[in-house]
């Protein structure tokens, strides 16, 4: 790490503070380890490792040709031991989840030390599994080797990284194609990974257990609220009363299958944009209605509208972690959008490549969850079930964010 990239990530991680402020604070530490290694003193950073002085012996040499001898004073240079807790994370064996969607696949790898789980490094990639599903109710061939490809290389990974547990899972669009398990038995054939296809209550679940392993990370403790999942295929609704769940609910209602029922074309005319949000509508109609002050969205379609709100060059997990869109924000952002043609919308600072063709359908569906249970705005949330997954895969664990 340079010490621009240390610069940047505590200025991610402490956004209340001025830039000018974090930048004179790690020049004023390498300046007090470099004088204090300078006076030959040993710093120890608890955990961490100790930084100290290393002097090599003085000598005499000898040019072979000319017999000349020289005096080589030894030199003095600076040395990193590893500590003793810093140096078994290290040795830890890694862990890995996988989240297969709709729309995208992600690969997260993490490591279980002293009862914490350590999320170290995530991958995403756009597959687009569910397209032309709404149709044939099939995974079509060309899906099949795009997910393949990615597989396999989310699998060159985890033996890069020595992963030594994983859990795969796949979500609405195993549940709905009719050749699911002869493609969950193609993907254990050619990149020999075990897909779990869950259930909505099972995905729920892990979706609850990741939003909260997300709040810990904030340090908030929200009592009563509603969790929202919208995925490709499907939306996920998990009703929050007094930190508990008392009711999960699963909706056939996703970006991709709202791009792919009405055929969107961009820019979208006002009749089409009409026609969407009442049908959204009407299928949100099936859920009870009731009033939430907060609703936590997570998913694909929740980071985009926060990278899209926030201006993102590139996806931040910390930045967008708890991020706040009001309603008025998003309703501004679902008017910008819809005027644009998809070359433009390709363009938006925020975007994801990929994603440009199923941001209007997002949009549209987390607006209409707003107004149909009286919330003012979205809190995201980066943990779901990718995170719970790989949670799983310890029973007892405390949790730990590495960044």
């Amino acid at each position: 790490m340079t010490k621009k990239e240390l610069s940047d990530r505590l200025k991610r991680r402490f956004s209340e503070f001025e830039a000018k402020d974090l930048d004179y604070i790690i020049d004023q530490f390498f300046e007090i380890l470099g004088f204090a290694l300078r006076k030959g003193s040993t710093i120890e950073l608890r955990d961490f490792g100790v930084f100290k002085v290393s002097r090599a012996r003085s000598y005499f040499f000898k040019n072979p040709k000319t017999n000349q001898k020289y005096y080589l004073k030894g030199k003095v240079r600076a040395v990193f031991q590893t500590g003793k807790t810093f140096k078994e994370r290290i040795n830890q064996p890694f862990l890995a989840s996988l989240d297969l969607g709709t729309q995208s696949f992600r690969l997260l790898l993490g490591k279980y030390h002293q009862e914490k789980v350590h999320l170290l490094k995530s991958f995403r990639e756009n597959v687009r599994l569910g397209e032309g599903m709404v149709d044939s109710e099939y995974i079509s061939p060309s899906a099949q080797e795009r997910a393949i490809g990615v597989l396999r290389g989310f699998r060159n990974l985890m033996e890069r990284y020595e992963v030594s547990k994983y859990h795969a899972v796949g979500t609405a669009v195993f549940r709905k194609a009719k050749n699911s398990e002869e493609f969950v038995r193609k993907i254990e054939e050619e990149t020999g990974l075990k897909v779990e296809v869950l259930s909505p209550d099972r995905e729920a679940k892990l979706t609850l257990e990741g939003i909260f392993f997300g709040l810990k990370n904030l340090g908030l403790s929200i009592r009563d609220f509603l969790i929202v999942d919208v995925g490709g295929g499907s939306s996920e609704f998990i009703y929050i009363k007094d930190g508990k769940p008392y009711l999960t609910e699963s909706l056939e209602l996703g970006a991709v299958v709202i791009k792919d029922f009405f055929k969107l074309r961009y820019p979208p005319t006002k009749k089409m944009i009409f026609s969407i949000r009442d049908y959204i509508r009407d299928q949100l109609a099936k859920l009870p209605s009731e009033a939430f002050d907060k609703i936590l969205i997570t998913g694909g379609s929740a980071s985009l509208i926060g990278s899209l709100d926030l201006k993102l060059v590139k996806y931040d997990r910390e930045i967008l972690h708890g991020h706040v869109v009001t309603q008025e924000r998003l309703e501004k952002l679902i008017s910008k959008i819809s005027e644009l043609t998809l070359p433009r919308i390709k363009k938006l600072r925020g975007m994801e490549e990929g994603r440009e063709d199923l941001c209007l359908p997002g949009l549209f569906i987390h607006g209409e969850i707003l107004k149909y249970f009286g919330g003012k705005e979205l809190i995201i949330s980066e943990y779901g079930i990718l995170e719970a997954s790989l949670l799983s895969l310890v029973k007892d664990y405390n949790s730990e964010l590495i960044t």
